[in-house]
């Protein structure tokens, strides 16, 4: 599901008399896999829109994210890799950052098989938090994540410094597995807790996928977020059901397929101390934050119509984290075509019913351009290739 080379993509053979690396790894090693992804959006909206800067971004096309992607099988055991980006929300004004930058530990030296097909992948990345969080900006179904996404995680989700480790667990059935992910990486700066000071934050994620006949498939997966008190910040969990139903018809090959997913996640209590957008902040002028529970779900639907063309629609609608009494929704039909591999163009259209007066009744176009240089990483799971 993530931007990753499969194994026998990135090992390289080991010389069995001698144990050195190959020269096939060395080249590797010498020459990392580059590719440059880049993204343009143009929007035009019926109101004013504000990001979380407070700059307007309404009414204007800009190059909202360029990367530089590098992978490289390091040696037998450990593929590195390496992703630059340039963000933008306003135009003109870029932020350079590190995306991800991360070890992936496949195998130990004294070891022939790692336990439970264990990896451990160590440095910045993407926590594994439902489908979409582990999804860079250019590779996601729609121009924009989930409201949900957004008011729980932040707009672009969230990135981690830390440690990963996912292993294999029995799993009932030829056709299903079942795999655990536990992550621990530095705790804050994220939506349902900001604070840049916290303590280290946990997460743990059960997933499971089993195959029903030979054109069917379901995933079904568990998240649960947390971060202990300390440093006066409070104690902060999050909790997330996914799921992902996929028809992929064998006669057909690439021409039709059909995908049905969502998320569900919520909290325990409401967040009075969240990152919140300036609409958020406006609503909540002169008045007492709530004390419910905050929930928010997305469900999307996509059927791919041929072989370049798919189509589909997405429907959101969430909690605010600091006031659970105020709702957002919204709905996002959405037409994706495929030039080829390299090459994608984008249409969405999104309409906003919200307690945010800023925000409801407002009607968004967006028009996206995905182009890719060089090498091309595997298509994200929603891509029938």
């Amino acid at each position: 599901m993530q931007m990753l080379r499969t194994a026998s993509e990135t090992e390289a053979p080991i010389n069995q008399s001698s144990g050195a690396i190959s020269t096939r790894t060395m080249a590797g090693a010498l020459n990392p896999a580059i590719s440059v992804v880049g993204k343009l959006v143009g929007r035009a909206d019926s109101q004013k829109v504000f990001n979380e800067n407070n700059n307007r971004i309404d009414n204007k096309m800009i190059l909202r994210e360029a990367e530089i992607d590098m992978r490289v099988p390091i040696d037998p055991y450990a593929d590195g890799v390496l992703i630059t980006s340039l963000e933008s929300e306003t135009r003109g004004q870029f932020s350079a950052g590190v995306e991800e930058g991360y070890v992936n530990i496949k195998k130990l030296p004294f070891l022939d098989q790692p336990p439970l097909g264990l990896k451990v992948k160590v440095g910045r990345f993407r926590p594994l938090f439902g489908t979409i969080n582990i999804l860079h900006t250019h590779d996601l179904p729609q121009t924009y994540r989930p409201l949900p996404i957004q008011e729980f995680l932040g707009p672009e989700g969230f990135v981690r410094d830390g440690v990963s480790a996912n292993f294999f667990l029995p799993a009932p059935g030829e056709k299903s597995s079942l795999d655990f992910t536990a992550e621990a990486f530095t705790g804050g700066d994220i939506a349902v807790s900001p604070h840049p000071d916290a303590r280290m934050s946990y997460l743990g994620h059960l997933r499971f996928y089993n195959t029903l006949g030979d054109s069917h498939n379901l995933q079904l997966g568990w998240s649960s977020y947390f971060q202990p008190k300390g440093n006066e910040i409070p104690e902060t969990d999050i909790h997330d059901f996914d799921f992902m139903y996929r028809w992929k018809p064998n006669r057909q090959g690439e021409s039709k397929s059909f995908i049905l997913g969502g998320e569900i996640m919520f909290g325990r209590k409401a967040y009075p101390e969240a990152a919140e957008s300036p609409d958020v902040a406006r609503a909540l002028q002169g008045r007492q934050p709530g004390n419910g529970k905050p929930v928010g779900y997305y469900v999307f639907t996509q059927w791919q119509l041929d072989r370049r063309t798919y189509a589909g629609v997405r429907w959101d609608k969430t909690d605010v984290l600091s006031d659970p009494a105020l709702k957002r929704r919204s709905i996002t039909p959405f037409v994706s075509y495929y030039f080829s591999e390299f090459l994608r163009f984008r249409l969405n259209y999104e309409h906003r019913w919200s307690d945010l007066y800023t925000e409801d009744g407002r009607n968004s176009f967006y028009g996206e351009l995905n182009f890719v240089f060089g090498s091309h990483p595997p298509e994200p799971f929603w891509v029938n290739k």
